[in-house]
């Protein structure tokens, strides 16, 4: 019973969605002036309601190389009021953005029939849309697929459209962790290249601390833990501000694999 609900899941957000058919994991290319600010953009319709919004962060991988985290949420609305907006189908997914596209890779859709499961895109699920940073804002639009331009990748909602700048508060998501966890260097992570885990996440809270041997009492906002199958193969604890990532093994031995301010445990 559990393999079609599966099935009819990965079916109906198919049908919604087109999806790229590179890797998932590609490594994100290296940020120059281009990058926007840190922040909270929104979209909004044509009577003034936000019905999209994009969170970024600017963090450095395990290379010190800085790199775009976004997290994107459109949502299918046309009214005037903010109460219609939030109840309205949407989707969210999080990824990596450089000089021209963003490359989303985790989140979720609640536009579905049947609806078994609002948290789970299906596996190796990878959409990318154009991307351009003016004069904070960023405007997204579909990537085609042949030069006629009769085949777009889009989402549904879909993302396209412009996104201003609102403030320097952006919200960070366990998707987001996800898709920074997945770039990190392998050999620290332990999560092979190409292989689509399944990720369960636990948002932690702030000021609630956790401890292991070897690294003692940490104060974690996210929780995430890679499964192949049903096989634990590893969990991260994720501080809020993305400053540090620890691995923690199956059989409880935990390491600070990636700082900030430099090195790893």
């Amino acid at each position: 019973m559990k393999k079609v609900w599966q099935i009819l899941l990965c079916a109906s957000l198919f049908m919604t969605m087109i999806f790229s058919s590179m890797s998932a994991f590609a490594e994100p290319k290296a940020i120059d002036d281009w990058q926007p600010a840190e922040g909270l953009y929104l979209r909004k319709n044509a009577n003034g309601i936000p019905n999209g919004r994009i969170d970024v962060i600017i963090i450095k991988d395990f290379y010190m190389n800085p790199s775009v985290l976004v997290g994107v949420e459109s949502r299918n609305y046309t009214g005037n009021s903010h109460e219609g907006s939030d109840m309205a189908p949407r989707i969210y997914i999080a990824g990596t953005m450089d000089a021209s596209q963003v490359v989303l890779t985790k989140g979720y859709s609640d536009k579905r029939n049947p609806a078994p499961d609002p948290r789970i895109l299906p596996p190796m699920t990878c959409v990318v849309y154009n991307a351009t940073v003016n004069n904070k804002s960023i405007t997204l639009t579909p990537q085609y697929f042949d030069g006629a331009k009769t085949k777009a990748m889009r989402t549904d909602p879909d993302l396209a459209g412009t996104y201003v700048w609102q403030g320097d508060y952006a919200s960070p998501s366990a998707f987001m962790a996800m898709a920074w966890v997945r770039q990190q260097n392998p050999q620290l992570t332990g999560l092979e290249p190409g292989v689509d885990y399944r990720f369960e996440d636990n948002f932690v809270g702030d000021g609630i601390e956790k401890n292991y041997p070897g690294i003692g009492a940490i104060k974690p906002s996210y929780e995430l833990k890679a499964y192949d199958g049903n096989r634990l193969i590893m969990a991260f604890l994720v501080s809020q501000d993305f400053k540090q990532i620890y691995r923690i093994k199956p059989d409880g031995d935990a390491l600070l694999i990636y700082n900030s301010e430099g090195g790893v445990g």
